[in-house]
């Protein structure tokens, strides 16, 4: 019985001193720099990168002169620092926020059955389609809430999920957990969204949701911009890009289902600086401004959009916003 104790013992020892040696002898050593950029990461290994995690994207952009920044996580600081410790050129942040396109909640979107399953919208939507009356709207169980590795998802009370933007950093997790595809990435410099994706005909919605898009493509047409989309029996949609923040569309919509993240910045009018040319009140889309000729105009808060038309015409620079 000894004997056999000190051979199992005396082979167990031989393989740890062989696998001592071969750690030693065969170790990769990893760049300093890797770890440098590895702490300038987010952390949450959500995996929006591309990349198994932010361990993985740091070792690549490390050893990869050609490997791009891919998190959208990232801002601009912990840009300029990944930057700084690698010696090259990261380029610049196009930061998104995801964006909630569903505003039929327990009371305007009624459901066609009760679910009895796991709390996961996935789950539900694999039975006859899902509960909730609109084939295209929120099923509300949270699964997006869920899967957010920020925090930055929570349910309202009505059943819908809220976008924290502060925490929201567009990793996309809970646009890929959403089986419905109702959340999108969208611009954090953008602020207006539609809050539906139905392609129900009109006099299909109101029967199944009070606040659906009805295609009626007023929003389209009143904006100045041209940068709504309205296709016929689709809901409308905002090119982001030539969205220029003004809220027209917002006033005009026959049922509130588009929405705003912040109230726009509103114009101001320098006296110092104004000639009184009356340009700007040409090309207001409300009727916000007012003067005379020669004199300083003015600029009625009340109905300035904030779409910054009069901004961009002004041949003195005498209008601002008024971020006060």
């Amino acid at each position: 019985m000894l004997t056999a104790t000190l051979v199992v013992g005396g082979i167990g020892a031989v393989c740890a001193l062989i696998l001592g040696i071969s750690l030693v002898t065969f170790a990769v050593k990893m760049d300093a720099r890797e770890k440098e950029v590895m702490d300038n990461l987010p952390g949450a290994n959500c995996g929006a990168c591309g990349f198994a995690g932010c361990a993985a994207l740091a070792h690549e952009l490390t050893v990869n002169p050609d490997t791009r920044m891919t998190c959208p996580a990232v801002n601009e600081k912990m840009l300029q620092a990944i930057g700084e410790i690698l010696g090259r050129d990261m380029g610049g942040v196009s930061p998104v926020i995801a964006a909630v396109r569903c505003r039929g909640g327990r009371q305007e979107a009624p459901v066609r059955y009760e679910y009895v399953g796991p709390r996961d919208c996935r789950s539900a939507q694999l039975i006859a389609g899902g509960p909730k009356g609109c084939g295209y709207g929120c099923l509300g169980l949270g699964t997006c809430a869920t899967v957010c590795p920020f925090d930055a998802m929570v349910m309202g009370e009505d059943g819908l999920p809220r976008v924290i933007t502060d925490k929201c950093t567009g990793c996309g997790k809970c646009v890929d957990a959403c089986p419905r595809d109702i959340i999108a990435l969208v611009p954090k410099t953008g602020n207006y969204c539609v809050g539906c994706i139905s392609q129900d005909a009109p006099k299909d919605m109101k029967k199944i949701c009070s606040v659906g898009c009805i295609k009626c493509g007023i929003c389209a047409d009143v904006c100045p911009f041209e940068a709504i989309v309205s296709e016929k029996g689709k809901a409308a949609r905002i090119d982001q890009d030539k969205c220029r923040k003004c809220g027209l569309c917002v006033g005009v919509c026959p049922v509130s289902v588009i929405t705003s993240r912040t109230a726009p910045e509103k114009a101001r009018i320098i006296p110092q600086k104004c000639k009184g040319c009356g340009i700007c009140e040409q090309v207001c889309p409300v009727e916000a401004i007012s003067g005379k000729a020669k004199e300083p105009y003015r600029v009625d808060p009340g109905k300035c959009m904030g779409c910054g038309l009069c901004i961009e015409k002004c041949p003195t620079e005498a209008i601002e916003r008024d971020n006060t």
